[in-house]
């Protein structure tokens, strides 16, 4: 298989203070340059496209630059919204790469396994997204806040990044639904709403994104684990 990736870093971290997620430190490096470093250490991509904001594109192009990865980076500007930023990002992939993975740079905690895992599952069912059980009840509300089912815990995921996609099936969704649908929340639902089966596969709680400052608490902590004690600079 010849696999890209599009890593999406053009969101606006709206709930994060008005500061940018990406470039903020875990354990005294910007959380972005974690998830350069699984790039690094996954072997079978081909290329690297980042989609990144006017405000932080010269910002992460030296963290990219710093990394030193073997393969072809490109840095692309997003759209107004996700699903534009990543279809964006896409388009600039070289036109050999025959399977893309997508992935929110905002979940810094990703693993080369992870990675790996996606793109071998993808060969054989042509679009994957990983996924975490549903831990807290779920509730379905009407717009009054007044609660209309209990949803069954046990038939419900999180959806994670990476998703990888056949990049057939990726550009014939494109072509049949429209970005701006409501529905459209990540790739994985563009793939369904344009008819394609979608399998899931095992994610993993750390591979959490980051939203609130109590995500980044939380981040630093799975760090100093990984790094089995050592001293983790402010």
């Amino acid at each position: 298989m010849t696999a890209g990736l599009v890593l999406v870093a053009a969101g606006r971290s709206t709930r994060m203070q008005g500061l940018d997620k990406l470039l903020i430190p875990l354990c005294g490096r910007p959380a972005i340059t974690w998830v350069l470093d699984a790039l690094a250490a996954t072997p079978g991509l081909a290329e690297l496209v980042i989609v990144v904001n006017a405000e932080n594109q010269e910002a992460i192009r030296t963290h990219v630059n710093e990394a030193h990865l073997s393969i072809p980076v490109t840095l692309c500007l997003g759209g107004e919204i996700r699903a534009a930023s990543v279809h964006a990002g896409v388009r600039h992939l070289s036109p050999t790469i025959e399977f893309v993975l997508i992935h929110d740079a905002a979940r810094p905690l990703v693993t080369p396994a992870l990675f790996t895992q996606a793109m071998q599952a993808a060969t054989v069912y042509g679009a994957v997204l990983p996924v975490v059980p549903v831990h807290d009840t779920i509730k379905q509300v009407d717009p009054q806040g007044r609660v209309m089912a209990t949803l069954p815990r046990h038939q419900l995921v999180a959806a994670q990044t990476p998703q990888c996609f056949r990049r057939d099936w990726l550009e014939a969704a494109y072509a049949r639904v429209p970005l701006d649908s409501p529905e459209i929340t990540d790739e994985a639902a563009l793939l369904e709403k344009a008819g394609f089966p979608v399998q899931t596969i095992p994610g993993s709680p750390e591979n959490f994104k980051l939203t609130t400052p109590v995500d980044l608490a939380t981040a630093e902590a799975v760090l100093r684990l990984r790094q089995k004690g050592r001293q983790c600079s402010a």
